[in-house]
């Protein structure tokens, strides 16, 4: 299965990044699924669109996105997946409702539905509203030709929460797995080798340096289906040993 994941916000481009997009990752690389894209953009709606179009091209089956959905005039993530579809925003009565017990519990009485609060109501039209129980703004699922759009808020408190509760569920593990071997060679050294792995058994083969790779070795990560990863492990092993012995298998 495969997994696209972006990121909106201008304050993420500072560096001041939150753990739960890692944890986000962990989770999605627990089920053996691929991460074909992560990419952190600008709260800029022609940005936002084109991140889309360039996620949607890759051809996964979830596209995850966070960021973007609260009220304000530079939350422009639901109207940027509204125009990628060719649909029209619309107020959708049941997250309007969610909304106002939202509020109510966080203020202690719900305040007047203004426009500027039912933007956090907003969906695109043919679009689900995904309940968020931890705050006011509700999520979007969006099937886009096969493949399922998830915008979520940014805050991690309502991140996290509703991507275990509506994602992960939809992430189904497959037989994809990752192996790894540890080699006290030069890149340049191992590269034709890796090549000839990666044609042969149909797998891809990472070669991840380190620069004191003479003290603790260069890693290799072989993935794909797991009769081909462990066979195409065989193989590299085999043939690293014929290179000579300083090799281990992790």
């Amino acid at each position: 299965m495969k997994v696209a994941i972006i990121h909106v916000g201008d304050e993420l481009l500072t560096g001041q990044l939150d753990p739960y997009p890692n944890e986000i990752i962990r989770l999605v690389r627990e089920r053996h699924a691929e991460i074909v894209l992560l990419t952190v953009i600008r709260d800029e709606i022609d940005e936002i669109v084109a991140a889309f179009r360039h996620a949607h091209s890759l051809r996964p089956d979830i596209v995850v996105v966070t960021g973007g959905l609260g009220p304000t005039l530079d939350d422009l993530t639901r109207e940027a997946l509204a125009q990628y579809l060719g649909v029209e925003l619309e107020v959708s009565e049941e997250a309007a409702a969610w909304m106002d017990q939202a509020l109510q519990r966080m203020h202690g009485t719900a305040p007047p539905r203004t426009e500027v609060r039912l933007r956090m109501a907003r969906v695109p039209h043919g679009c689900a509203a995904l309940r968020n129980l931890t705050g006011a703004a509700c999520g979007i699922e969006a099937d886009a030709g096969g493949t399922i759009f998830f915008l979520l808020p940014g805050f991690p408190h309502e991140m996290l929460p509703m991507f275990r509760e509506y994602i992960l569920p939809r992430i189904n593990e497959d037989d994809r797995v990752e192996l790894e071997v540890r080699a006290w060679k030069g890149e340049a050294t191992l590269e034709p080798l890796l090549q000839r792995v990666a044609l042969r058994f149909h797998v891809r083969v990472a070669s991840l340096p380190s620069t004191d790779w003479r003290l603790h070795g260069n890693r290799i990560v072989i993935k794909g289906q797991r009769e081909e990863a462990e066979n195409a492990l065989d193989f590299l092993r085999n043939e690293l040993e014929k290179l000579g012995p300083e090799i281990s298998c992790l």
